[in-house]
């Protein structure tokens, strides 16, 4: 028979491993939402990554084999700029939407194709035509699906609401 003291010590060692493997799918999922962003256009709703610091920007969807239906990535920038956007090393097409300081669309690039084979220096490179402060990047023909037009307001929030992105 076992000390009580070692008894104890395994029912308390036991509830920590339970409560801990219990747990920890919920954590994994916190931890999968905790950078990305609800986006709203027209009453319909994207779920996007949110790049907002230079690496992120940097790595964007580069690499990447996929991007759902409903997915997308928000680039947010610390002050409005014309920043150029590039396919380097993309897998699939993309549609553009560049969004101003008021949170309207300032422009669309649609169906913007991967450069296979193409060196850095020669990609070609987007821009949108006034300063902007965010970028969303959305799979090919999404924008048409959700009618996105020039002067549409886009909403932007956290999907963890204790959570702070910058930017939005």
């Amino acid at each position: 028979m076992l000390p009580a003291i070692t008894r104890v010590l395994f029912v308390v060692f036991g509830a920590i491993l339970s409560v801990t493997a219990f747990s920890m799918p919920y954590f994994n999922r916190l931890e999968a939402v905790k950078n990305k962003a609800e986006v709203k256009i027209n009453d319909q709703i994207i779920i996007a990554e949110v790049a907002h610091d230079e690496e992120s920007r940097s790595l964007g969807l580069s690499g990447r084999e996929k991007l759902n239906i409903n997915e997308g990535m928000l680039f947010i920038f610390e002050d409005p700029g014309v920043y150029p956007f590039w396919m380097k090393d993309m897998k699939f097409p993309i549609d553009i939407i560049w969004i101003d300081s008021d949170n309207r669309i300032a422009d669309i690039d649609e169906n913007v194709q991967p450069e296979p084979g193409v060196l850095e220096e020669n990609l070609a490179q987007y821009k949108p035509p006034i300063p902007v402060e965010r970028v969303l990047e959305l799979r090919a023909g999404r924008a048409q699906l959700l009618s996105a037009e020039v002067g549409d307001l886009i909403k932007a929030r956290p999907l963890v609401n204790s959570q702070k992105l910058k930017g939005l």
